[in-house]
């Protein structure tokens, strides 16, 4: 490959990306699943490539740009990262209940996915912990994962989660919204009583005026260097100390040399972010721009990812795949919803519909879904999600870990996410069990 030849391939990126921003703007059912773009540009650039129409040719670096982009986005989720000791504790009862259907789904989907292959051996070995990645954490860590089980000769995975993702999205807005008019119904909503229909521009179009927001703020005079420069540089810094960390340990460790790149971004933007903290040189970071870079490195790897998709695999093993999808979306739904319920004082109902979206979705579907029983943003639901992200970052280290693990049996990963799930379930009722001793109501 040439800088001229990848420079031609961006371009044509560019094009499809477009026509995917201009489809999800013509066409309202599909702004009305969260579809983003990307999504929507790899699928059209899918369609008219080879394994379909064939007018279109679908460049060959497009298969390898997933594995080097989600390296720089998973170093951007715990750049920035602190938590507030003074908060935790009031967030621990939400993270109790959505850390319960985390662990449920790591453990339970690993073992649905071994039972599943049993009937459809052809399926990637591991294939079942790539539910909690795509729920949990929606296209763009299932990407990770994909990538991390390629790097270890394990093809496929990154097409079951780009699949799961979308189901996913899909599960998320259709079983959300008929729970969040039966509990409306039930008298269950802090604020409202029947759900309330979202602006137009809240699903797309152009933003008025009044709602539009700066994407960063520069913190350095252009003289002396670009701000987006300096905050990409930040981020490429962190992937950096996290290679230079992993290739010191391989070489006298040889199981760090064959873990997953995605640890070199979590592990890399940490220590760095650690040390722009303790220097005072956080100064020189724009949180919102460095989020703004790893979005534009998600993109890509939405879209790329999408756009080689393997339509042979997926039409032939889109039925355990659909059983896997419902079964795991069937046993969110009641953990999510009464755990928010026995565990979450106030605003159980609207940080419920938080805790479901962002754990069948991701974190928009769920914030969609309180806004239809919070339209003025009055409850908590959306900032105690924050405070969870910051305060259960740790987990994303099992995108990188559980394929490794994955690889001689599925008897740890199932083991480590049941631990999860009775942990902050015993964690939870020892604590904030709100409801006890009032015969649960």
């Amino acid at each position: 490959m040439t800088v001229s030849s990848l420079c031609n391939d961006m371009l044509l990126l560019a094009v499809f990306m477009l026509v995917g921003f201009f489809v999800r703007e013509l066409v309202k059912p599909v702004q009305k699943l969260f579809l983003p773009a990307s999504l929507i540009g790899g699928l059209v650039l899918l369609l008219l490539g080879p394994q379909m129409i064939g007018v279109v040719d679908v460049p060959a670096s497009f298969s390898s740009l997933p594995s080097v982009m989600i390296d720089i986005v998973m170093a951007a989720t715990v750049f920035g990262v602190t938590i507030n000791k003074d908060k935790i504790g009031s967030y621990l009862d939400y993270s109790c209940a959505t850390m319960t259907s985390y662990g449920m789904q790591l453990g339970a989907g690993v073992a649905l996915g071994w039972f599943l292959k049993k009937f459809w051996p052809g399926l990637p070995q591991g294939w079942g912990v790539m539910g909690v990645f795509s729920f949990h954490g929606g296209h763009g860590t299932a990407a990770a994962a994909g990538a991390a089980f390629e790097k270890l000769g394990n093809d496929g995975n990154m097409a079951v989660g780009m699949v799961l993702s979308t189901l996913g999205l899909i599960v998320s807005m259709a079983v959300g919204m008929i729970m969040v008019n039966y509990g409306l119904r039930k008298g269950w909503g802090t604020y409202v009583k029947t759900p309330k229909k979202q602006p137009d521009y809240f699903y797309g179009g152009v933003l008025p005026e009044e709602k539009r927001t700066p994407s960063g703020h520069t913190v350095t005079t252009g003289i002396s260097i670009n701000h987006l420069a300096l905050q990409v540089a930040w981020l490429l810094a962190a992937l950096f100390i996290g290679r230079k960390l992993f290739g010191f340990l391989g070489t006298y460790i040889p199981f760090f040399a064959g873990l997953p790149s995605v640890l070199h971004g979590i592990f890399g933007g940490a220590i760095l972010w650690k040390i722009l903290k303790t220097t005072k040189l956080d100064k020189y970071v724009d949180l919102k721009t460095v989020k703004m870079a790893s979005g534009f490195c998600l993109e890509i790897t939405v879209f790329t990812a999408m756009a080689t998709l393997n339509l042979d695999f997926v039409t032939t093993y889109m039925v355990p795949v659909l059983i896997y999808t419902l079964t795991l979306c069937a046993l969110t739904v009641p953990i999510v919803f009464y755990l928010t319920y026995r565990f979450c004082k106030d605003e159980w109902f609207e940080k419920a519909c938080m805790a479901f979206g962002a754990a069948t979705g991701n974190s928009s579907t769920g914030l969609a879904l309180v806004r239809a029983v919070d339209p003025e943003l009055q409850s908590s639901a959306g900032d105690t999600h924050g405070v969870y992200s910051a305060l259960m970052s740790w987990k994303d280290i099992f995108v990188g870990l559980t394929p490794v693990w994955l690889m001689s049996g599925i008897g740890l990963t199932c083991g480590v996410g049941m631990a999860i799930m009775v942990g902050f379930t015993v964690v939870g009722f020892l604590f904030f069990d709100r409801r006890r001793g009032k015969g649960g109501k």
